[in-house]
């Protein structure tokens, strides 16, 4: 069995898509599927995530464009040289970075509202051009270290961007064509929305779909924020993992992989109106649900958002100014040496338990379980041990009652 980890081990390791694949087949679970943000990126690598994490997605850690070019063709590339270089640090084979955030002097409304990175950060460039240089230079510069693009942040949210779907749709297009000259490796995500609120299933998402594929979809991979409300769980977030895909389906993208590029439960902002904290156990079980919902509902990168980010609910490490692991952090470090580069062969419900089969990267045979609410459970036979989200495991026999919860929790 491959062993539980406890901060500082090290792990190896779902291209998933919107396509439907037999239940029966098994899928390999990738390491990239396991992503954070990390606001002190371009400061240095984390130590309790080196080697720990697969994906790295750049944004709300000092590197946008806005923050990059300065001005015309001017450019201050120290924090995104760093970034990068700490990214690969970590050991994140995909590094996503994310294009868009206006800088004031390209924008084609210096003075927008509403903008949250300042005057401008929301509008559409007032040239193309503009925004597809910036591009070209960033894609000529890193090469293959910059794995995968992402055209927007959220552009479903005035905050972020003030342009309609049509030049949303125009702006993709033609990205992709500079991307495939420059690096046609590169993966080009969509721009991510937010699924509540306004997102895809309101009026601009609408007009998106419809603009998205009138130009046949340009892009690698879609995407989604399926932040649910501060007060709602794991549960809620399927709900609109399954909203999305109805959606992408409808508007012709239904094979394209879908990745959640930020997510995270609760809510901390101070203008907020509804706050919410989670802690212990229940954040611990809401970070295994969420990337253990998204090997079995198929989205094939998660974003948690973020390592260091203590803006919303559920926090990685401590709000105390120490790098100290929280149980959340643990529990992701924890579900992705159970998960990366196993053999996924899907889950059964079955009288209020969840059991989810895979065989692990060396081989092991095991079972994810967890309830739906507190049960006595009889261990089938063969079971010789108990993994648990906090790194911690001990021996069992088969046939012996435990009490599942639900936290999940490894058996082999």
């Amino acid at each position: 069995m491959r062993p539980s980890i406890i901060v500082g081990a090290t792990v190896a390791g779902l291209v998933g898509s919107l396509a439907t694949v037999p239940a029966h087949a098994a899928r390999k679970v990738p390491d990239p599927l396991f992503g954070q943000h990390v606001a002190s990126i371009s400061a240095a690598a984390p130590a309790a995530l080196v080697g720990n994490v697969g994906a790295v997605r750049l944004w709300d850690s000092g590197v946008t464009w806005r923050e990059v070019e300065v001005a015309d063709n001017r450019y201050d590339w120290a924090a995104l040289d760093a970034a990068v270089e700490n990214a690969h640090r970590l050991g994140a084979s995909e590094v996503l970075y994310v294009l868009g955030s206006t800088p004031r002097w390209a924008a084609s409304d210096p003075r927008s509202k509403h903008a949250l990175y300042g005057p401008g950060s929301n509008s559409h460039p007032r040239s193309n051009r503009l925004y597809l240089d910036y591009l070209r230079a960033v894609a000529r510069r890193y090469g293959d270290r910059i794995t995968a693009y992402q055209v927007w942040n959220e552009a479903n949210l005035r905050d972020f961007y003030l342009g309609t779907p049509t030049q949303m749709a125009r702006l993709t297009k033609r990205a992709r064509a500079v991307l495939r000259s420059v690096n046609p490796r590169a993966t080009l995500v969509a721009a991510s929305t937010t699924v509540r609120s306004t997102g895809p299933v309101g009026r601009w998402g609408k007009a998106y779909g419809k603009a998205m594929r009138k130009v046949g979809w340009p892009v690698d991979a879609v995407s989604a924020h399926f932040y649910p409300p501060a007060t709602k769980g794991p549960g809620t977030r399927v709900s609109y993992i399954k909203k999305i895909k109805r959606y992408y389906k409808r508007y012709g993208a239904k094979r394209k992989p879908l990745w959640d590029t930020e997510m995270n439960y609760g809510d901390t902002r101070p203008y907020m109106r509804t706050q919410r904290r989670y802690v212990g156990k229940k954040a611990a079980t809401y970070v295994a649900r969420t990337y253990l919902d998204s090997v079995r509902y198929r989205v094939s990168r998660v974003f948690w958002y973020g390592w260091d980010q203590h803006v919303l609910g559920t926090d990685m490490t401590s709000r105390s100014g120490s790098s100290a692991v929280t149980t959340g952090g643990q529990a992701f470090l924890t579900v992705r040496a159970w998960m990366s580069g196993a053999r996924w062969h899907g889950c059964k419900k079955r009288k209020k338990v969840t059991t989810c089969k895979i065989r692990q990267a060396d081989g092991t045979k095991a079972r994810i379980r967890f309830a739906s609410k507190k049960k006595r459970y009889r261990l089938p036979r063969g079971t010789s041990t108990i993994d648990y989200l906090d790194g911690t495991s001990r021996a069992v026999k088969g046939g012996k009652r435990i009490t599942l919860t639900k936290q999940p929790v490894l058996m082999s």
